[in-house]
């Protein structure tokens, strides 16, 4: 049985290079890096094949198709902005002092919303229905109806020099970074409050999850929990590269990507698993201050053979039983990665070598399982799960010690067939990796690529009934109470 599940492709915009990088999002290697422009900014998703990206020197909006790379160019006036409505089927554009209405393909202007001074950022609310447009030398946020374009609320003195603009799922809230502030508006009350952050902090990017707003701070090179109830930054994770800017959160809400800027240096992206907080991996652009901006991520779909692990349950007459826990099904998969590769700073006169690497035991990621029962003769149940393999990678530049942290991932789908008086719920998945090299990394220029194959051991363990059957209902137990002495003699030697 054959089965199409979908694999995650991460987009970046990078304003220095004028390109845009696609990364596996399962192993985290750079896969190509397209020329999209000049000053590439915001990336948007035009359909489940397409990606938009708004480049403000060159004046273009551009599609790039995601399976065959192909680009497409449409010169249109902007300032780096760019927000496509699926839903409502509109392309939002703007520039310096307007913000353009498109049909979806960009082949027909719908209308325009002028009278502004310098517009830093646009963003719509889930449904669609308002845009909000970020005016930083009025400091005012404007709030417009996306249907008759006629203005419905005007916030006023938003702060000096604000760059940034998030609006939460409700519509009620907005959010307003700047250089050492972040405001919380409420827009029904018109009511401004200052969170409160430490000193140093230069704000960019933000993204909300439940109650905590995640703040990217590049003056301090970390990002800000902040706990928007008591409007206190409570904790912080570091980065590892400098400048953090743009933040994502994947599809499944398990990890939080962040674009670090670098200047002067190599760029990368972050990778922080959202249960612990905690950076699970980093990967380098190619090039030297390429200062990556936005990112984005499509899942595009393949085709795998779905594996089943099968157990027959086929209970006895005994009845001599004791509860205890017991392997009810296991299925093992080599999970291959023939090519992963690190691109690391390409300095003069630097020298890399290998030392070793360290794999850590895998697991499955949170969220990331999904069990059903499938209605057949058979009693077949589906259990999906996302499994990771972390690992170190150890090296030396110039002789000093230095590490990489990287990950690789594979969704698993295998069948069960299951007796239907035991509940698919009740069990515990188990899984053991042992993973090893296909071929030893190896060093070309700044390029670290190696290969990996880990051996995935899944158990299904659940609480059952087993039967003794070497004891008989006739045998007698003599009962051993009321001591409490020692069981050895008083001249006994223990050698231990």
């Amino acid at each position: 049985m054959d089965t199409i599940t979908r694999k995650n492709f991460y987009f970046v915009s990078n304003i220095k290079t004028g390109t845009l990088t696609i990364i596996d999002g399962l192993c985290n290697t750079i896969l190509k890096e397209i020329a999209v422009g000049k000053r590439p900014f915001k990336l948007a998703i035009k359909d489940n094949n397409t990606v938009g990206i708004a480049c403000d020197i060159s004046n273009t909006i551009s599609f790039v198709n995601c399976k065959s790379c192909e680009i497409k160019e449409h010169f249109i006036s902007n300032n780096g902005n760019l927000l496509i409505d699926k839903t409502n089927q509109k392309i939002y554009v703007s520039d310096t002092s307007e913000v353009t209405i498109y049909d979806i393909n960009l082949d027909r202007m719908i209308s325009r919303i002028i009278g502004f001074s310098a517009i830093t950022d646009i963003k719509l609310n889930s449904e669609g229905t308002k845009l909000y447009v970020l005016d930083t030398l009025l400091k005012e946020l404007k709030i417009y109806n996306t249907d008759t374009y006629t203005l419905i609320n005007s916030i006023e003195n938003v702060g000096i020099n604000p760059i940034c603009l998030l609006i939460s799922k409700d519509d009620k809230t907005a959010y307003i970074s700047m250089k050492s502030d972040i405001l919380k508006i409420d827009i029904d009350l018109n009511l401004i409050t200052k969170l409160i952050l430490p000193k140093g902090s230069l704000m960019n990017g933000m993204i909300l999850i439940g109650n905590t707003l995640y703040a990217s701070n590049s003056g301090l090179n970390r990002i800000e929990l902040i706990d928007i109830y008591t409007n206190k930054a409570y904790k912080y994770i570091l980065t590892s590269r400098t400048e953090p800017t743009g933040l994502f959160i994947t599809d499944d809400n398990t990890k939080l990507l962040i674009a670090n800027r670098s200047c002067d240096d190599y760029g990368g992206i972050d990778i922080i698993d959202l249960k612990s907080n905690c950076l699970i991996s980093s990967i380098l652009m190619n090039t030297i201050n390429s200062q990556p901006y936005d990112i984005i991520s499509v899942n595009l779909p393949f085709t795998y053979a779905q594996p089943a692990a099968i157990t027959n349950l086929n209970p006895d007459s005994k009845q001599i039983t004791i509860l205890a826990k017991r392997i009810f099904a296991s299925y093992n998969e080599n999970i291959n990665f023939p090519i992963i590769s690190f691109n690391l700073p390409k300095e003069i006169n630097s020298a890399y070598i290998y030392k070793c690497t360290k794999f850590e035991p895998g697991i499955i990621v949170p969220s990331s399982e999904y069990r059903r029962c499938i209605p057949t003769i058979s009693e077949f149940s589906s259990i999906k799960f996302i499994a990771r393999v972390n690992y170190i990678i150890y090296y030396l530049k110039n002789n000093i010690n230095k590490c990489i942290n990287g990950f690789f991932e594979k969704p698993i789908d295998v069948l069960l067939d299951i007796p239907k008086q035991f509940n698919l719920n009740e069990y515990e998945l188990n899984i053991k990796t042992t993973t090893k090299f296909i071929d030893n990394p190896k060093f070309s220029n700044n390029v670290l690529t190696f290969g990996v194959s880990s051996l995935m051991e899944l158990k299904v363990i659940g609480e059952d009934e087993i039967y003794l059957t070497n004891l008989k209902e006739t045998d007698n137990f003599e009962e051993f109470t009321a001591f409490d002495g020692s069981i050895f003699p008083d001249d006994t030697i223990i050698p231990f």
